[in-house]
């Protein structure tokens, strides 16, 4: 390729994003701008620094406290139940957020498309309003099914049975998945709508069975959707508070105690409100490493469908 050539190339990536911004419609965004500073920078700087202070809920340092650098830091780095918290919150997130509630929101569009119109309708109200419930109506109703007596405990033979006690985890994770099932459901209907006719008649014509036609061709397609939906349901499902505290309160022991539950543990129970703090610093970074590895995987595939 020529030197000419490689001049006349449209800009792409980083160099096109700069041609596009105008920098006299930067004023219009100023108001925005300033509310997110003293609203939101603000919030998290001052998270930031009480998670480095000996701050309590009670005692003396609960009015004066001071600056302590790294001895939080270090306690974390130490702490035991942290660790478990995280893996705890990995398996949580993981289990019902990335896969559970992607893979069966994918199974859910993919039957909806040859599924009668009413049942599409029926379909779709029931997942909507399972995601549009409060978390404390979701917490009550898995609750209710999973201890004894209820739904679970009569399933599996036993009504005295305790579901809940036996596999907490799994039936949080039951609750949470539940709940987002829904949107993934949708996101994969929208994304199913636009995947060409023609290319799957194509993959018919030549003979290439349904499973074939998955694989090769409608789930390379909705690689953009399945990694949108599977950082929504990461953010959704590191936010979850509610479900996993009213169901089981992080019990029994620490099976349920997953970082939302031992920082509010940590601030509220135990009245370490510096450490609390600095345990809800740590699911923030955490947000932003899945927000920050999202756009580096949605740029690379734009920019290598450009380049193509």
């Amino acid at each position: 390729m020529t030197s000419d050539a490689l001049t006349a190339a449209p800009p792409q990536g980083r160099r096109l994003d700069k041609r596009r911004f105008e920098w006299n419609t930067s004023l219009l965004l100023l108001p925005a701008g300033i509310l997110i500073a003293a609203v939101f920078v603000y919030a998290v700087g001052y998270s930031f620094y009480i998670g480095l202070t000996n701050l309590s809920l009670l005692g003396p340092t609960a009015v004066v406290y001071h600056f302590t650098g790294a001895a939080n830091l270090s306690r974390l780095v130490h702490d035991t139940f942290f660790l478990h918290s995280l893996w705890v919150t990995f398996l949580f997130v993981f289990g019902s957020g990335v896969v559970g509630a992607t893979v069966i929101g994918l199974a859910l569009a993919l039957l909806m498309q040859k599924a009668l119109a009413p049942i599409r309708l029926a379909a779709a109200a029931v997942a909507m309003i399972a995601f549009m419930l409060p978390p404390v109506t979701i917490a009550v109703v898995w609750y209710a099914a999973s201890v004894p007596q209820g739904t679970f405990a009569r399933l599996f033979g036993n009504p005295n049975s305790d579901p809940l006690f036996s596999a907490p985890l799994l039936f949080v994770s039951l609750a949470n998945m539940w709940s987002l099932v829904g949107l993934a459901m949708l996101l994969f209907v929208a994304a199913l709508r636009n995947v060409p006719s023609d290319i799957t008649e194509a993959a018919r014509l030549e003979r290439a069975g349904a499973i074939r036609r998955f694989t090769s061709v409608t789930l390379p397609l909705l690689k953009p959707t399945i990694v949108t939906s599977a950082l929504l349901m990461t953010l959704l499902s590191l936010a979850n508070f509610t479900i996993v505290w009213l169901m089981t309160g992080g019990g029994p022991g620490t099976a349920t105690s997953i970082l939302p539950v031992y920082s509010y543990q940590q601030g509220f129970q135990f009245y370490h409100l510096a450490y609390g703090a600095l345990l809800g610093n740590v699911m923030l970074i955490l947000t932003a490493i899945f927000g920050v590895g999202y756009v580096k995987m949605a740029r690379g595939k734009r920019q290598k469908g450009g380049s193509s």
